[in-house]
This record gives C-alpha cells, sequence and structure tokens, in this order.
C-alpha cells in the first residue's frame, strides 16, 4: 500500500504519527518484558494480545 503525503501546516501536528508508531513499539517492548498483555485498539474493539518475538510490530495471537 502507498502512502500519501499529507500537507499539514502545524508543526506540531506533523510529528504526531511518528510520535504515535515510536510509542506503539515503546509499549510492544514493555508488555513483551513484563509478560503482560498489549491492548489494541483495532476495528473498533479492544483487543488483548500478547507480544510476540517472532514477528516485529504485531502480535499473532489474540486472546480477549
Amino acid at each position: 500500500m502507498k502512502a500519501t503525503k499529507k500537507i499539514v501546516l502545524d508543526e506540531d501536528l506533523s510529528k504526531v504519527g511518528t510520535a504515535l508508531r515510536r510509542a506503539a513499539k515503546q509499549a510492544r517492548k514493555i508488555a513483551e518484558r513484563t509478560h503482560t498483555p498489549l491492548v489494541i485498539y483495532e476495528h473498533g474493539r479492544l483487543i488483548r494480545t500478547r507480544p510476540s518475538t517472532t514477528q516485529s510490530g504485531r502480535a499473532s495471537s489474540r486472546s480477549r
């Protein structure tokens, strides 16, 4: 999927996407290190997952 570039006039707003991705990556690392579920909001639902060390960026096993 090709990412589209959007023009944002506010400098702070232009950095939000990067900050959210960085925070998500850090949350995955913490959940993996502490053996706690990672809660993800996806398709209008909250999903608890166990972080997987085999996949980069996404958890593989999902539970409620």
